[in-house]
Protein backbone atom coordinates (compact mmCIF):
# COMPACT_ATOMS: atom_id res chain seq x y z
CA UNK A 1 0.00 0.00 0.00
CA UNK A 2 0.89 3.40 -0.50
CA UNK A 3 -0.03 6.72 -0.35
CA UNK A 4 -0.15 10.26 -2.42
CA UNK A 5 -0.50 13.30 -0.34
CA UNK A 6 -2.16 16.85 -2.06
CA UNK A 7 -2.97 20.09 -0.76
CA UNK A 8 -5.41 21.45 -2.49
CA UNK A 9 -4.76 25.06 -1.20
CA UNK A 10 -7.54 27.32 -0.41
CA UNK A 11 -10.71 26.64 -2.69
CA UNK A 12 -14.71 27.61 -2.49
CA UNK A 13 -17.01 25.10 -1.03
CA UNK A 14 -20.00 26.63 -2.19
CA UNK A 15 -18.14 25.47 -5.97
CA UNK A 16 -18.13 21.49 -7.25
CA UNK A 17 -14.12 20.42 -6.24
CA UNK A 18 -12.66 18.03 -8.89
CA UNK A 19 -9.47 16.96 -9.75
CA UNK A 20 -8.28 16.73 -13.58
CA UNK A 21 -5.71 13.71 -13.16
CA UNK A 22 -3.39 12.90 -15.94
CA UNK A 23 -1.97 9.32 -15.69
CA UNK A 24 -1.76 5.97 -16.97
CA UNK A 25 -1.89 2.40 -15.64
CA UNK A 26 0.30 -0.83 -15.85
CA UNK A 27 -2.41 -2.65 -16.49
CA UNK A 28 -3.31 -5.75 -14.74
CA UNK A 29 -4.64 -9.54 -16.61
CA UNK A 30 -5.97 -11.86 -15.30
CA UNK A 31 -2.48 -14.00 -14.96
CA UNK A 32 -1.32 -11.17 -12.37
CA UNK A 33 -4.92 -11.35 -10.70
CA UNK A 34 -4.50 -14.80 -10.38
CA UNK A 35 -1.16 -14.88 -9.04
CA UNK A 36 -2.07 -12.16 -6.66
CA UNK A 37 -4.99 -14.31 -5.23
CA UNK A 38 -2.52 -17.04 -5.22
CA UNK A 39 0.05 -14.80 -3.27
CA UNK A 40 -3.32 -13.42 -0.90
CA UNK A 41 -3.19 -10.21 -2.17
CA UNK A 42 -6.17 -8.45 -2.40
CA UNK A 43 -6.05 -5.43 -5.25
CA UNK A 44 -7.03 -2.41 -3.73
CA UNK A 45 -8.69 0.83 -6.03
CA UNK A 46 -7.82 4.17 -5.22
CA UNK A 47 -9.46 5.59 -2.52
CA UNK A 48 -9.20 8.29 -0.70
CA UNK A 49 -8.86 10.22 2.31
CA UNK A 50 -9.01 13.54 3.92
CA UNK A 51 -7.26 14.97 7.21
CA UNK A 52 -9.52 16.51 9.10
CA UNK A 53 -9.27 19.64 11.86
CA UNK A 54 -7.85 17.09 14.90
CA UNK A 55 -5.04 15.59 12.52
CA UNK A 56 -7.35 12.43 11.70
CA UNK A 57 -7.46 10.51 8.39
CA UNK A 58 -10.50 10.08 7.24
CA UNK A 59 -11.99 8.11 3.87
CA UNK A 60 -14.25 10.07 1.83
CA UNK A 61 -14.31 8.24 -1.33
CA UNK A 62 -14.46 4.21 -1.48
CA UNK A 63 -13.37 3.86 -4.69
CA UNK A 64 -11.95 7.01 -7.34
CA UNK A 65 -11.18 4.82 -10.35
CA UNK A 66 -8.05 5.06 -12.32
CA UNK A 67 -6.48 6.01 -15.51
CA UNK A 68 -7.58 2.20 -17.71
CA UNK A 69 -4.39 1.66 -19.51
CA UNK A 70 -2.57 4.02 -21.95
CA UNK A 71 -2.13 8.27 -21.02
CA UNK A 72 -5.73 10.17 -20.89
CA UNK A 73 -7.01 12.00 -18.28
CA UNK A 74 -9.77 11.15 -15.50
CA UNK A 75 -11.93 12.91 -13.28
CA UNK A 76 -11.89 12.61 -9.54
CA UNK A 77 -15.07 14.77 -8.38
CA UNK A 78 -14.60 15.69 -4.31
CA UNK A 79 -17.72 17.83 -5.01
CA UNK A 80 -19.15 17.78 -1.19
CA UNK A 81 -17.34 14.60 -0.29
CA UNK A 82 -14.58 16.75 1.28
CA UNK A 83 -15.10 18.95 4.67
CA UNK A 84 -15.01 22.60 3.66
CA UNK A 85 -11.54 23.91 4.87
CA UNK A 86 -9.80 21.18 4.32
CA UNK A 87 -6.57 21.02 2.51
CA UNK A 88 -4.93 17.95 2.59
CA UNK A 89 -6.00 14.93 1.18
CA UNK A 90 -4.19 11.61 0.08
CA UNK A 91 -4.80 8.86 -2.38
CA UNK A 92 -4.46 5.38 -1.20
CA UNK A 93 -3.97 2.15 -3.42
CA UNK A 94 -1.61 -0.76 -3.79
CA UNK A 95 -1.94 -0.81 -7.77
CA UNK A 96 0.58 0.58 -9.71
CA UNK A 97 -0.29 3.88 -11.44
CA UNK A 98 1.56 6.72 -12.94
CA UNK A 99 0.44 10.30 -12.09
CA UNK A 100 1.57 12.27 -14.66
CA UNK A 101 -0.34 15.43 -13.44
CA UNK A 102 -2.92 16.59 -11.05
CA UNK A 103 -4.54 19.17 -11.32
CA UNK A 104 -7.84 21.08 -8.99
CA UNK A 105 -10.36 22.39 -10.89
CA UNK A 106 -12.79 24.79 -8.21
CA UNK A 107 -14.26 26.69 -11.07
CA UNK A 108 -17.84 28.59 -10.58
CA UNK A 109 -20.70 25.67 -12.13
CA UNK A 110 -21.81 29.12 -13.85
CA UNK A 111 -19.77 29.34 -16.68
CA UNK A 112 -21.20 28.68 -19.75
CA UNK A 113 -21.37 26.25 -22.50
CA UNK A 114 -22.72 24.32 -25.08
CA UNK A 115 -22.85 21.08 -25.94
CA UNK A 116 -23.21 20.13 -30.33
CA UNK A 117 -22.85 16.85 -31.62
CA UNK A 118 -20.93 16.03 -34.85
CA UNK A 119 -22.41 13.46 -36.27
CA UNK A 120 -21.04 10.60 -37.78
CA UNK A 121 -20.34 10.42 -41.21
CA UNK A 122 -18.92 7.32 -42.31
CA UNK A 123 -17.77 4.34 -40.83
CA UNK A 124 -15.21 1.51 -42.44
CA UNK A 125 -13.67 -1.82 -41.23
CA UNK A 126 -10.52 -2.99 -43.21
CA UNK A 127 -6.89 -4.77 -41.98
CA UNK A 128 -4.51 -2.44 -41.71
CA UNK A 129 -1.68 -3.64 -39.99
CA UNK A 130 0.67 -3.14 -37.19
CA UNK A 131 1.99 -0.11 -36.31
CA UNK A 132 5.24 0.74 -34.39
CA UNK A 133 5.14 0.43 -30.78
CA UNK A 134 7.25 2.69 -29.08
CA UNK A 135 8.79 2.06 -25.28
CA UNK A 136 9.21 4.69 -23.27
CA UNK A 137 10.50 4.63 -19.44
CA UNK A 138 9.10 2.82 -17.72
CA UNK A 139 8.41 0.04 -20.98
CA UNK A 140 4.72 0.29 -20.50
CA UNK A 141 4.72 4.35 -21.63
CA UNK A 142 3.86 3.38 -25.14
CA UNK A 143 2.69 5.26 -28.02
CA UNK A 144 2.75 3.90 -31.69
CA UNK A 145 3.41 5.09 -34.39
CA UNK A 146 0.78 5.21 -37.07
CA UNK A 147 2.12 5.85 -40.44
CA UNK A 148 5.09 3.02 -39.76
CA UNK A 149 2.84 -0.42 -40.21
CA UNK A 150 3.59 -3.85 -40.66
CA UNK A 151 1.32 -6.40 -42.30
CA UNK A 152 2.56 -8.99 -40.37
CA UNK A 153 3.34 -9.30 -36.21
CA UNK A 154 3.44 -11.46 -33.58
CA UNK A 155 0.01 -11.49 -32.41
CA UNK A 156 -2.99 -14.56 -32.75
CA UNK A 157 -6.51 -13.66 -32.82
CA UNK A 158 -9.28 -15.31 -31.10
CA UNK A 159 -11.51 -17.99 -33.27
CA UNK A 160 -14.61 -17.27 -34.38
CA UNK A 161 -16.47 -14.85 -36.74
CA UNK A 162 -15.55 -11.41 -36.98
CA UNK A 163 -17.87 -8.79 -38.76
CA UNK A 164 -17.08 -8.49 -42.71
CA UNK A 165 -14.74 -5.80 -44.12
CA UNK A 166 -16.84 -2.97 -45.86
CA UNK A 167 -19.25 0.01 -44.62
CA UNK A 168 -20.03 -0.50 -40.68
CA UNK A 169 -21.27 2.61 -39.91
CA UNK A 170 -25.04 1.44 -39.17
CA UNK A 171 -23.41 -0.68 -36.60
CA UNK A 172 -20.98 2.21 -34.50
CA UNK A 173 -24.07 4.80 -35.19
CA UNK A 174 -25.91 4.37 -31.83
CA UNK A 175 -25.14 2.17 -28.47
CA UNK A 176 -26.46 -1.09 -28.93
CA UNK A 177 -26.21 -4.72 -28.97
CA UNK A 178 -25.00 -4.59 -33.04
CA UNK A 179 -21.06 -4.35 -32.73
CA UNK A 180 -17.75 -4.01 -34.64
CA UNK A 181 -16.35 -7.47 -33.85
CA UNK A 182 -12.47 -6.98 -34.90
CA UNK A 183 -9.16 -8.49 -34.12
CA UNK A 184 -5.57 -7.41 -34.25
CA UNK A 185 -4.25 -5.63 -37.09
CA UNK A 186 -8.29 -4.23 -38.10
CA UNK A 187 -9.05 -0.81 -38.11
CA UNK A 188 -12.46 1.13 -37.90
CA UNK A 189 -12.01 4.07 -39.72
CA UNK A 190 -14.47 6.70 -39.03
CA UNK A 191 -14.88 9.89 -40.28
CA UNK A 192 -17.28 12.81 -39.02
CA UNK A 193 -19.49 15.55 -40.14
CA UNK A 194 -18.73 19.49 -38.87
CA UNK A 195 -20.80 21.07 -41.33
CA UNK A 196 -23.34 21.99 -39.41
CA UNK A 197 -21.27 23.62 -36.31
CA UNK A 198 -22.47 26.35 -34.95
CA UNK A 199 -20.31 29.60 -35.52
CA UNK A 200 -18.02 30.20 -32.31
CA UNK A 201 -18.68 33.31 -30.57
CA UNK A 202 -16.52 35.60 -29.83
CA UNK A 203 -13.82 34.47 -26.73
CA UNK A 204 -15.21 30.64 -27.00
CA UNK A 205 -12.86 27.89 -27.72
CA UNK A 206 -14.13 24.63 -28.86
CA UNK A 207 -12.59 21.26 -27.74
CA UNK A 208 -13.95 18.02 -28.97
CA UNK A 209 -14.62 14.28 -27.05
CA UNK A 210 -14.71 11.45 -28.80
CA UNK A 211 -17.33 8.49 -27.25
CA UNK A 212 -17.03 5.17 -28.10
CA UNK A 213 -18.74 2.35 -26.23
CA UNK A 214 -17.48 -1.06 -26.42
CA UNK A 215 -15.87 -4.11 -24.95
CA UNK A 216 -12.64 -5.82 -25.00
CA UNK A 217 -11.42 -10.03 -24.87
CA UNK A 218 -8.09 -10.52 -23.61
CA UNK A 219 -6.21 -13.75 -24.74
CA UNK A 220 -4.75 -14.28 -21.54
CA UNK A 221 -4.43 -17.68 -19.96
CA UNK A 222 -6.72 -17.17 -17.01
CA UNK A 223 -9.74 -15.10 -19.21
CA UNK A 224 -12.70 -16.48 -19.44
CA UNK A 225 -12.86 -18.24 -23.15
CA UNK A 226 -10.00 -15.88 -23.62
CA UNK A 227 -9.54 -18.02 -27.10
CA UNK A 228 -12.83 -17.66 -28.57
CA UNK A 229 -15.00 -14.84 -29.95
CA UNK A 230 -18.08 -16.26 -28.25
CA UNK A 231 -19.45 -15.64 -25.78
CA UNK A 232 -20.82 -12.40 -27.20
CA UNK A 233 -20.43 -9.78 -24.81
CA UNK A 234 -23.79 -7.47 -24.47
CA UNK A 235 -24.78 -4.29 -21.92
CA UNK A 236 -25.79 -6.09 -18.34
CA UNK A 237 -25.18 -5.21 -15.16
CA UNK A 238 -24.44 -9.04 -14.51
CA UNK A 239 -20.73 -9.77 -14.33
CA UNK A 240 -18.94 -11.85 -17.07
CA UNK A 241 -18.34 -14.64 -17.70
CA UNK A 242 -22.38 -14.44 -17.76
CA UNK A 243 -23.96 -17.54 -15.54
CA UNK A 244 -26.42 -20.17 -17.62
CA UNK A 245 -29.79 -18.80 -18.83
CA UNK A 246 -27.81 -15.49 -19.31
CA UNK A 247 -26.06 -14.37 -22.68
CA UNK A 248 -26.55 -12.63 -25.43
CA UNK A 249 -29.77 -11.73 -27.42
CA UNK A 250 -30.74 -14.22 -29.89
CA UNK A 251 -33.84 -12.80 -31.23
CA UNK A 252 -34.89 -12.93 -34.97
CA UNK A 253 -33.43 -8.83 -35.04
CA UNK A 254 -30.08 -9.98 -33.55
CA UNK A 255 -29.76 -13.37 -35.44
CA UNK A 256 -29.92 -11.18 -38.65
CA UNK A 257 -27.65 -9.36 -37.52
CA UNK A 258 -24.84 -12.04 -36.60
CA UNK A 259 -26.10 -13.33 -40.11
CA UNK A 260 -25.62 -10.02 -42.19
CA UNK A 261 -22.08 -8.77 -40.88
CA UNK A 262 -20.40 -11.27 -38.63
CA UNK A 263 -19.56 -13.43 -42.05
CA UNK A 264 -15.49 -13.19 -41.65
CA UNK A 265 -14.35 -16.69 -39.96
CA UNK A 266 -11.14 -16.75 -38.23
CA UNK A 267 -9.53 -20.59 -37.70
CA UNK A 268 -6.96 -18.70 -34.71
CA UNK A 269 -3.66 -19.92 -34.11
CA UNK A 270 -2.08 -22.52 -36.49
CA UNK A 271 -2.96 -26.63 -35.57
CA UNK A 272 -6.20 -25.11 -33.50
CA UNK A 273 -9.25 -26.88 -34.84
CA UNK A 274 -12.35 -24.25 -35.72
CA UNK A 275 -14.53 -24.11 -33.20
CA UNK A 276 -17.44 -21.49 -32.58
CA UNK A 277 -20.37 -21.61 -30.08
CA UNK A 278 -22.88 -19.38 -28.72
CA UNK A 279 -24.43 -19.42 -25.65
CA UNK A 280 -27.97 -21.39 -25.45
Amino acid sequence: MHTLELDLGDWDASRPLRLLMDGFTDYFTANSMYAAWQAGVQPVAPYVEAKDTSGKWVRVIDDMGFPAGLARTMVADLTGKVPAGTRRIRIVTNLKIYWDRIRVDNSSPAIPYKLSEVPLADATLAFRGYPEVVEGNPKNDIHYIYENVSLTGPYTRQTGYYTRYGDVKDLVAKQDEKYVIFGSGDEVNVEFDPSNLPSLAEGWTRDYFFYADGFAKDMDFYAAHGDTVAPLPFHTLVPYPYPAGIGYPLDAEHLRYILDYDTRPVSGPAGESFQFRYPH
